[in-house]
């Protein structure tokens, strides 16, 4: 079974979602690929992807923070999941700068422009009005922590 890493989701859902707080620190979470819930996570994430770009395009006044996750292959039909900031894209192709050293992926560093298309993106995240919108991948993370830890995350999201 191969597991599909899902790298520094804790830091960027810290660094977007609450850019003062002390609790920031790389950490990579391996999880089993075929893990439905993660599956479904993607899925959500990439359904809504057009809203995103909607939303990136536009940019109201009271959203910031765009960030995307994408999948960047290394090995025989694996992937490492980076979180991606200072996104740009011309409608087709975009770029963004890899927020994390990787684990695995070791063609491509922490600070490195990385060009990418859609369906490289795993998922993404924005701020609105101070709060955490999207990261989908990161809520079944949320039930493998403590949950003291969990429901400071949790407390980042947006409520609907």
């Amino acid at each position: 079974m191969f597991l599909r890493t899902i790298a520094a989701a804790i830091a960027i859902a810290v660094a977007i979602g609450n850019p003062d707080a002390a609790l920031a620190r790389d950490q990579v979470i391996q999880v089993p690929s075929d893990d439905q819930e993660m599956v479904d996570a993607i899925a959500k994430a990439r359904a809504s992807l057009p809203d995103f770009w909607a939303k990136f395009r536009a940019k109201p006044a009271d959203i910031e923070s765009f960030a995307v996750k994408v999948r960047i292959p290394y090995g025989n039909d694996r992937g490492e999941h980076f979180w991606l900031t200072d996104v740009r894209s011309d409608g087709t192709q975009h770029s963004g700068i890899i927020s994390n050293d990787p684990n695995n992926a070791t063609h491509v560093t922490k600070g490195q422009r990385y060009r990418f298309t859609d369906p490289d993106i795993s998922d993404w995240l924005y701020r609105r009005n101070g709060k955490m919108v999207g990261n989908e991948t990161m809520r079944p993370l949320l039930k493998r922590m403590p949950a003291e830890k969990a429901e400071q995350y949790r407390a980042m999201y947006e409520t609907p």
